[in-house]
């Protein structure tokens, strides 16, 4: 209370309290470079035509494997690189060794 500190009734109390971001305006900051450009992605058109073959006989063969993992499922196929086989939903990697 008030009586603890000795303070008089009707008294006048000047309350000081320290604000977070109270600082200083800053000048705005001039950049060197300008920002880097964000990666588009690119549709490619009938892109599935690359996951099968069509033989001479009709029969349709898949020339891409899919995932062998439990969460992907079989829908899923693995992107071919030069030096991997990737799953682009769980990120399982395959090293293939070219001879």
């Amino acid at each position: 209370t008030l009586a603890e500190y000795n303070i008089q009734k009707e008294a006048t109390i000047h309350l000081v309290l320290s604000l977070l971001g109270g600082g200083k305006k800053r000048k705005k900051k001039v950049y060197t470079k300008p920002k880097k450009a964000h990666h588009k992605h690119k549709k490619v058109k009938l892109a599935v035509l690359k996951f099968y073959q069509v033989d001479k006989d009709g029969k349709v063969n898949k020339s891409r494997k899919s995932c062998p993992s439990e969460c992907c499922g079989a829908g899923v196929r693995l992107a071919v690189h030069k030096d991997r086989m990737h799953c682009g939903k769980c990120s399982l990697t395959f090293k293939v060794e070219n001879d």
